[in-house]
């Protein structure tokens, strides 16, 4: 009977050969990119982010990576005030003082932003409920800061707000007219007392950007309210970031409420 032939062995062999050849050469084809990388003049992140795009991927900031336990707190920039500011800012001062004592304590807030002083007023002194017709009752704490604010170089900016709770009538079909017509009265009011137009810019945003969240009764007085801000304008800036150099501000008030009416 006749022997079955046998493959030679090296025949089997010598078929691992060809991916392996190409692997080596990709490999060789990474290495030399990565080299290219490194010594080209583009950063790595620039060819990083073409790679990702090419094969449908995307790279995530190292922060997003990480759980949420173990992000850092983020750091807020300290605002201080400028000598400018420290004089406005005791103005304002005497205002909470004075509403403290007709029982309206933390019915008006002074808040230090980078773009300047912020005035934080709850509808409740200034407007009844579902209105945008300033109160005759409160105008005297409007006047008070009219007094300060017209002395001023310095542009306003009013916001109006409002809670979550729904609004439908004739005059205010949602929350964005009622907050937009709340800001514009308080902005008429200080530009039918002397103060430029050209130098108030209002805004309403409704329900939205709330202080508080619309949880409680209490939160929702504090989410419906006026912002009055003093804007920082070069040469009379009224706050400063702390990391940077204070301007050198030799403003010095020459007692502009001598002749103040009263109302």
């Amino acid at each position: 009977m006749a022997k079955k032939k046998s493959k030679c062995p090296e025949e089997v062999s010598e078929k691992w050969a060809i991916p392996y050849a190409d692997f080596l050469t990709l490999l060789l084809a990474l290495f030399i990119s990565l080299y290219a990388i490194m010594r080209g003049s583009k950063s790595p992140k620039v060819y990083a982010e073409a790679f990702a795009k090419a094969m449908g991927m995307r790279i995530l900031p190292f922060e997003e990576t990480l759980p949420s336990q173990i992000l850092p707190a983020p750091v807020l920039p300290k605002v201080q005030l400028t000598q400018k500011g420290v004089y406005i800012n005791q103005k304002l001062k005497e205002i909470q003082k004075m509403l403290k004592e007709k029982g309206l304590e933390n019915k008006f807030k002074v808040k230090l932003v980078p773009e300047g002083i912020k005035l934080i007023l709850q509808d409740t002194i200034l407007f009844n409920s579902g209105s945008a017709d300033i109160n005759p009752r409160y105008q005297p704490l409007l006047y008070a800061i009219y007094t300060i604010i017209s002395k001023l170089p310095n542009p306003i900016e009013v916001d109006g707000y409002t809670d979550n709770t729904p609004i439908h009538t004739p005059i205010f079909p949602s929350n964005w007219e009622l907050s937009t017509d709340r800001a514009a009265s308080v902005a008429k009011y200080f530009i039918s007392k002397g103060f430029d137009p050209a130098k108030v810019k209002i805004a309403g945003y409704g329900k939205y950007h709330p202080l508080v969240p619309n949880t409680t009764p209490e939160n929702k007085a504090q989410n419906r309210r006026v912002e009055i801000t003093i804007l920082n304008i070069k040469g009379s800036e009224l706050t400063v970031l702390s990391q940077y150099e204070k301007p050198k501000n030799s403003w010095t008030p020459k007692n502009p409420w001598a002749n103040q009416q009263n109302q």
